[in-house]
C-alpha cells in the first residue's frame, strides 16, 4: 500500500514538474523536497542507486521552480519518474 501511495506522489511530482510554469512556487518546491526526502530515507534503508537519482531529481525540481529549466534534463525526470511510478503502481 505505501509502495502505491509512492508511486501515486510520483506521478503528482510528474504533473508538477509538467505544470511548472503555471503552478505556484510552493507546489514545486515541496515536490522537490518530497524526492530529495524519499531518497535520503531509501538511501539510509539501503539501496543507493536509484534513490540517487530521486535526490538529484529533486534538486532539479526545485532549480526549475525558480525558472532554470532546459528540456533535456526535464524529459530525463519525467522519463525516470514515469518508470519508476509505473513499477511501484503494478
Amino acid at each position: 500500500m505505501l509502495i502505491k501511495l509512492l508511486g501515486i506522489a510520483d506521478i503528482l511530482t510528474i504533473l508538477a514538474l509538467i505544470g511548472s510554469t503555471f503552478l505556484p512556487q510552493q507546489i514545486i518546491i515541496i515536490m522537490g523536497i518530497y524526492l530529495i526526502i524519499k531518497g535520503l530515507f531509501f538511501i539510509v534503508t539501503g539501496s543507493l542507486f536509484p534513490n540517487f537519482f530521486d535526490m538529484i531529481s529533486g534538486v532539479y525540481i526545485i532549480i526549475v521552480s525558480f525558472g532554470f529549466s532546459h528540456w533535456i534534463p526535464t524529459s530525463i525526470v519525467i522519463l525516470f519518474l514515469v518508470q519508476k511510478a509505473f513499477i511501484s503502481l503494478i
